[in-house]
């Protein structure tokens, strides 16, 4: 009797393992597959956000989710500044800068090509106005200029940098702004007449004369994006909702895209792997629970805000929302945005991951309008926010890479997330 228990104990334990060994498997795999080149760094130029929205779709068709209409999609427009075309740069008339690792744009920027002389505001001018005040606006107005604000005096200067930067109140043709560490892009809604160019401080030469530069920009007013929407049927008509966010910050010009692994191809391959886990129990779950993937969030939380004004099903039946971003560490634990706001099921998370020594570190937050938590928030929806914390630190650039995340935590995360809707 005792030598049948200890077996079947064995094998309840290797089936186990082997169920968590499998959901990193797939984890690995969704990842790697929305980091693809052929998914455009899930951005708007080349429709990589449709791309991934099928592929998404796909998945919930093959565990066979309930949907709220006749398919998964919940389609909404958006404004968008896109750039197809291969972007060049060089300095000097030397050899073309590399995009993304010696350069980037910013998402605003408007069409230019040609070679144009460079103007450089540093301290040597800036704090002399009689030198200042011989450069003409119209010589301004055929030049790029670059601020440097090291060793600068001139606290006008200093305190005007952002808006020179933003809205080139000099009147230049065009903007160089300098950056000291990674370089980072920001998908941008609007379009600018003028192009701003973020250049890595390490590759500006002593003396710089001009700048070669060619950028096409294709503004898309009215861009036809998507939430992507479905639910697994419970006993009670209310709601657990699991979200992420599946859109990134796509390409920029032909060649260049950032892949998004923690950001957050992660959450999405952790919301789909907890779908695929309810769906495949025999038992109905007590809540129904909805798995919502949101578009247009690097812009501004668009997919989720156009969610809440346009809901599926009545957000008073929402039990509890849980939405995850950048989960693709965890070294050093998670972070619980709103957890002060709902000290309760914090706690509860606390003991849970105690009890069963899931994660390093459990720790809270109070509110941030910072992920797709936010707009359910605002609307009275109990919600929270869940990101990783580690080592790892790529974040919106080209470094972001499928390969490179760690997933350190990534299993035990999921185990506690699924012990925690167990407390519902």
């Amino acid at each position: 009797m005792n030598k049948t228990l200890i077996i079947f104990f064995l094998t309840f334990i290797s089936l186990a393992n082997l169920i968590n060994a499998q959901d990193l498997k797939f984890a690995r795999k969704t990842i790697d597959k929305l980091c693809s080149a052929e998914f455009h760094g899930r951005g708007y130029a080349n429709k990589g956000d449709s791309i991934a929205a099928f592929y998404i779709n796909k998945q919930l068709k093959k565990i066979k989710l309930k949907k709220f209409s006749d398919n998964y999609f919940q389609n909404y427009q958006i404004s968008v500044n896109t750039f197809s075309e291969k972007i060049t740069v060089s300095l000097n008339k030397s050899e073309e800068l590399i995009p993304g690792y010696d350069y980037l744009i910013s998402a605003r920027s408007g069409s230019v090509d040609g070679t144009f002389p460079v103007i450089v505001m540093n301290h040597e001018l800036l704090d002399y106005p009689k030198k200042l005040k011989k450069i003409s606006k119209d010589a301004i107005s055929k030049s790029f200029i670059l601020i440097d604000t090291l060793f600068m005096k001139n606290k006008g200067f200093r305190d005007a940098y952002a808006d020179i930067i933003n809205y080139n109140i000099l009147g230049a043709k065009g903007i160089i702004q300098l950056e000291y560490k990674n370089l980072i892009y920001v998908p941008s809604q609007v379009e600018q007449e003028f192009p701003i160019i973020k250049i890595s401080r390490d590759v500006i030469p002593d003396t710089l004369e001009s700048i070669t530069v060619k950028i096409k920009n294709d503004f898309k007013k009215e861009y036809h994006t998507q939430n992507i929407v479905g639910f697994i049927e419970g006993e009670l008509d209310s709601f657990i909702v699991f979200s992420a966010h599946y859109d990134h910050i796509g390409e920029m010009g032909e060649g260049v895209y950032f892949p998004g692994a923690n950001d957050n191809a992660s959450g999405t391959a952790m919301v789909l792997n907890i779908a695929k886990h309810f769906s495949r129990l025999k038992k109905k779950p007590k809540y129904s629970i909805a798995f919502m993937f949101f578009s247009g969030e690097e812009m501004g939380l668009l997919g989720s805000t156009y969610y809440v004004n346009h809901p599926l099903f009545p957000l008073s039946k929402i039990k509890f929302l849980i939405n995850l971003d950048m989960v693709g560490s965890g070294d050093k634990g998670i972070k619980v945005v709103n957890a002060t706001e709902y000290k309760t099921r914090f706690d509860k998370l606390v003991e849970i991951n105690k009890d069963n020594q899931y994660l390093p570190a459990v720790s809270s937050r109070g509110p941030a309008a910072n992920s797709d938590h936010y707009p359910f928030y605002e609307k009275g929806v109990n919600s929270i926010f869940i990101y990783t914390l580690g080592e790892y630190s790529e974040y919106h650039n080209i470094y972001d890479k499928a390969e490179d995340l760690p997933l350190s935590e990534y299993e035990d995360l999921f185990r506690l997330l699924l012990d925690f809707v167990k407390t519902f």
